[in-house]
């Protein structure tokens, strides 16, 4: 590469202008001041360093006004107790004491006994609910963020909310805080309140207790006894439907003293038709009137006694003949089966009342145990942006445009002291020289 000379070294036109300069010629400062040395460079370039401000002003005032403001709504709640993280409590309290010898000294120790046995602490589980998956994409669906965040993906939303997102724990109190930030300060009240409440549901989702355990199998439990209540009623039912019986006990009771009865009128009967025949003919109409009232007592007799072939279909059919009640011989066999099916229905229907009282016993206590946050402050819409600090960030802006205008400024005036043929100097020239050629071909391609 070929060295290129001095004349290539580019001369920097001072920042006064020449006439004045002139006129009134300034005193060479002392070159072992360099104090005086810098801070007579920085007043000769006053302008440029005052124009970088108020430049800089400029732009930084539309740029504040120009980002979306921001406000934050906070939720502060506690975990719920139960009595298992009460006896957890406790029993750390306990090794707390053991440890440190009191509750102050544990204390200003800073030591945590839930903490060096690596045990779980409610508010511990709680942050990650919160920040889990799950819960960020309900809010995401809930309140349509991704269309609010301007994002495609539930990826770079979830991202975004989490920026929004502020999550904290006070190890002594066990309070925990949720900051939401959002652009309106109504939205950012609804995220954070909502996000108690999915807290809550995937809490109770997540619930394994004990009592939580024994609910779900009483619940089984209780439909498979409603199915077999109603089984049970039902064959029941036919089976007295069927067979006419209400009460075998007192039927049965009522057909023998019927049957009684009616033997009786039979053998009163034949005692008068006896008397009657030795006075009268058969052809008597007192004759033949008592013979036929006999003929249908026996009827009914007999289809009261029933025969031996009705006691065995006695599970199938009612009794012979047109009786609506059941036989005297096919009591015993309808009165056992319907014991049967009495007392099956009775069992089932004990089985179902106790269940159903276990049940409403576990839902107590599931409730008792359910792990459901107490909100102690509910997020309100914040009466003030949080952000951005326009004063922030327009002082912010022209002090670090004056920082750097200033360090500029001290640079150039170095790189003027420079010799002309220091090699440093003689690279940063070739340098500068090839990337303004190799600027000037690309921009002559683009035209």
């Amino acid at each position: 590469m070929e060295a290129r000379g001095p004349a290539t070294v580019p001369i920097y036109a001072p920042s006064v202008h020449p006439e004045l300069e002139k006129r009134y010629p300034p005193p060479a400062p002392d070159p072992e001041d360099k104090k005086a040395e810098r801070l007579w460079a920085l007043w000769r370039a006053r302008r440029f360093i005052w124009g970088v401000a108020w430049k800089t002003f400029l732009a930084s005032v539309v740029i504040a006004f120009v980002v979306p403001a921001h406000y934050k709504s906070a939720v502060r709640f506690v975990p719920g107790e139960n009595s298992s993280n009460s006896g957890g409590s406790s029993m750390m309290g306990l090794l707390s004491k053991a440890i440190g010898g009191s509750d102050s000294l544990s204390s200003g120790l800073g030591l945590d006994a839930a903490g060096l046995l690596g045990a779980k602490t409610p508010g511990a589980f709680y942050v990650e609910v919160l920040k889990s998956r799950t819960v960020q994409d309900r809010l995401i669906n809930r309140f349509d963020l991704r269309a609010r965040y301007g994002k495609s993906t539930y990826f770079e939303a979830r991202k975004k909310l989490t920026k929004f997102t502020e999550v904290e724990e006070d190890k002594k109190s066990g309070v925990i805080t949720l900051t939401i930030t959002d652009y309106e300060p109504k939205v950012a009240a609804q995220i954070a309140n909502a996000y108690v409440e999915e807290l809550n549901r995937l809490a109770v989702d997540l619930n394994t207790s004990s009592a939580h355990r024994e609910r779900q199998f009483l619940e089984q439990r209780l439909a498979a006894a409603k199915d077999d209540l109603a089984h049970a009623t039902a064959g029941l039912s036919q089976f007295t439907s069927k067979n006419s019986m209400v009460d075998p006990q007192n039927e049965g009771r009522a057909v023998m003293d019927a049957a009684a009865r009616m033997q009786g009128e039979l053998i009163a009967g034949e005692t008068e038709l006896k008397g009657l025949q030795q006075i009268y003919s058969d052809d008597n109409i007192r004759v033949r009137t008592l013979k036929a009232r006999m003929t249908e007592l026996r009827s009914q007799l007999k289809t009261l006694v029933g025969h031996n072939s009705d006691v065995l279909a006695a599970d199938s059919s009612s009794s012979a003949g047109d009786s609506p009640y059941p036989s005297m011989r096919t009591l015993p066999a309808l009165g056992s089966r319907y014991a049967d099916l009495y007392r099956e229905a009775k069992i089932q229907e004990a089985v179902y009342a106790f269940v159903t009282q276990q049940l409403e016993m576990a839902k107590i206590q599931e409730a008792k145990e359910l792990p459901i946050v107490r909100v102690m402050d509910a997020g309100v819409a914040s009466e003030k942006r949080s952000s951005p600090i326009r004063s922030l960030i327009v002082s912010g802006s022209v002090l670090g445009a004056l920082m750097l205008a200033c360090f500029w400024v001290m640079g150039r005036h170095r790189w003027e002291q420079v010799p002309a043929n220091d090699p440093y100097r003689l690279l940063a020239s070739d340098i500068a020289a090839e990337l303004k050629s190799a600027l000037g071909k690309l921009r002559g391609r683009a035209t």
